[in-house]
């Protein structure tokens, strides 16, 4: 971690929201890109990003050390996702009010990212905790005990998840065993 960054989360503790603004444009594009693929709309996404942000600002002077940020925005990140996407069924009931004409249509999902529709389609075979695990690994570059931190599972358990998840990675990209 920078020493830039550990002087932006310290003046943010103290109240700093130009700061915490600093913060916020350095880690958005990761955030985005993770919440868009855990989530699967861009809608979705921009709301747990904004209820992410809000809520960690609200809680920063709880953080005790400067270089557990990134880390503890992300835990928030991930339990503002699990919020909005909790199963398929659950994201393929959602709507929203198109202001252009006035009437419904569904979230914009995964097309409008950029990934290979073969990704894409990969992607969608894991389970929600699966792909978590794998975009906070892959995306997010977290080893796995800080990803059991995250989300509150044994180091074990999230090395055991994520090496069953990438083999299903593979075997839906036509890899083999």
């Amino acid at each position: 971690m920078s020493a830039q960054i550990k002087e932006l989360v310290t003046l943010a503790k103290n109240g700093d929201a130009d700061a915490f603004g600093e913060l916020y444009e350095l880690y958005y594009k990761d955030m985005y890109c993770y919440a868009c693929y855990v989530t699967g709309s861009e809608a979705l996404a921009q709301d747990a990003v904004s209820d992410a942000v809000l809520s960690a600002f609200r809680q920063i002077k709880a953080l005790k050390k400067a270089e557990a940020f990134k880390g503890w925005l992300f835990k928030i990140l991930c339990a503002s996702c699990k919020r909005y996407y909790t199963d398929e069924q659950k994201k393929k009931a959602l709507v929203y009010l198109d202001d252009e004409d006035g009437g419904y249509r569904e979230p914009v999902s995964f097309e409008s990212i950029e990934l290979s529709l073969e990704l894409k389609k990969a992607l969608e075979v894991l389970s929600a905790e699966e792909r978590e695990i794998v975009l906070l690994s892959v995306l997010g570059n977290y080893k796995s005990h800080e990803i059991a931190d995250m989300l509150d599972y044994p180091p074990s358990t999230v090395r055991s998840k994520l090496k069953r998840s990438l083999k299903k990675l593979k075997l839906a990209l036509g890899g083999e065993n």
